[in-house]
């Protein structure tokens, strides 16, 4: 009945097709059905666009577990972490208008976060030496990390602490480490501008690239569009409370947005545009292409995998060998399958992932919603849509 009900689905999204769309790169649609179908994902969306703008969708499930309709790419996702990428854009607009450098020392701006003591390996608390700069925070290598990367930062004593972060877990600088770095980029952008986060990026990112179902805290008339979310356990999928109950007040720049996949497409298409969109400029090429080169020196990503791998259950995201640019991961292998040396990528807790290749002229999404983070058969579908997507650009 699966089978059929999809089948179904592909012939009509196919058969809807405009006339521009059939001008498009041709994917083979029932190599993706087939492998949703023989999946137990409750549903997700992907598509992709060239630099011209030309996007195209592919849709299973529905967008809400246990009802009859498709999910679309109109619908609304938590798309957690990939909130650091416009966060990181809103920082750089402040660059750009001479606000801040990229490497000036953030001691007299950011008291409360350069006065977070740093959490040595054995165990005593130390205070920072090297001043931490806007280009640290970008890079993930203000020594900011999330606990449930470290296992110092999990055995933490936080009873009695009174700063507004965990301890750091190095000197600035030193090497890169996931974590908290883009929330204290939005609070940078909220201190320097006036306004608050919300505000400032509908005033000067997702209002005007038209992202009108982006944001930390949804419009009431926007709200029914919220897809499922939940837990994928030995037992299934269990879900979680659709529609948040109460709105924020404090908005996380790291994590925090609800958005479309549609809108995060636009925003991908803006930056492989060099920061140009149908009325204005958001960024200038030139920093722009800055986001795209390697920011780290001497060192690459690290996630401290075990020697023994990953858990058969987990993708393989990120890859160790990448490096990191000014707001997302920096493709570096040499034999990497599927995307070009130097295209960009990142991803959302709830499975959620995108790439951006601007020498192809390509951007990719792929939304699914729910944890734990880099499930391998979502992830897998990420990737092979990704290169259906690489390939069809090959064969066109």
């Amino acid at each position: 009945m699966k089978q059929l009900f999809f089948v179904l689905i592909i012939i009509s999204v196919i058969g809807c097709k405009t006339e521009e769309q059939e001008s498009k790169v041709s994917l083979d649609a029932l190599t993706l059905e087939t492998y949703f179908q023989n999946s137990n994902l409750p549903s997700a969306i992907m598509g992709y666009s060239n630099n011209e703008g030309k996007m195209d969708w592919f849709a299973f499930g529905p967008s809400v577990w246990g009802d009859k309709d498709t999910v679309s790419e109109n619908n609304i996702f938590r798309i957690f972490s990939m909130t650091k990428a416009i966060a990181s854009v809103a920082a750089l607009q402040l660059v750009e208008k001479g606000l801040i450098g990229l490497d000036d020392p953030l001691d007299n701006l950011m008291p409360e976060m350069t006065a977070v003591p740093i959490l040595t390996e054995t165990g005593e608390l130390i205070e920072a030496k090297k001043s931490i700069t806007l280009r640290h925070l970008l890079t993930h290598t203000a020594g900011f990390g999330y606990d449930i990367f470290d296992y110092r930062l999990q055995s933490f004593d936080k009873s009695e602490w009174k700063y507004e972060d965990l301890p750091r877990l190095f000197e600035a600088g030193d090497r890169w480490q996931y974590g908290t770095n883009t929330d204290w980029v939005g609070k940078i952008v909220e201190k320097i501008s006036g306004e608050d986060l919300e505000s400032y990026l509908r005033n000067h990112i997702t209002g005007p690239l038209q992202m009108n179902s982006t944001w930390f805290n949804v419009p009431d008339h926007l709200k029914e569009k919220i897809v499922s979310i939940g837990v994928r356990d030995s037992t299934g999928f269990k879900e979680y409370p659709r529609i948040p109950a109460n709105p924020v007040s404090e908005y996380s720049g790291g994590g925090g947005l609800f958005g479309s996949p549609k809108d995060y497409l636009i925003f991908l298409n803006c930056m492989m545009n060099e920061g140009k969109y149908e009325g204005g400029q958001i960024l200038k090429p030139e920093t722009v292409a800055m986001m795209f080169e390697n920011q780290l020196e001497g060192f690459s990503i690290n996630w401290g995998i075990p020697e023994s791998g990953l858990p058969e259950t987990m993708g393989s995201f990120p890859d160790e060998s990448d490096t990191h640019g000014l707001a997302w991961a920096i493709e570096n292998s040499e034999d990497e399958m599927v995307r070009n040396k130097g295209a960009v990528y990142w991803a959302g807790v709830a499975n959620s992932y995108y790439t951006l290749d601007k020498e192809k002229g390509l951007a990719v999404v792929y939304f699914t919603q729910f944890l734990p983070f880099n499930d391998k058969i979502s992830y897998d579908f990420y990737r092979l849509f990704e290169k259906e997507v690489y390939t069809s650009l090959k064969t066109k």
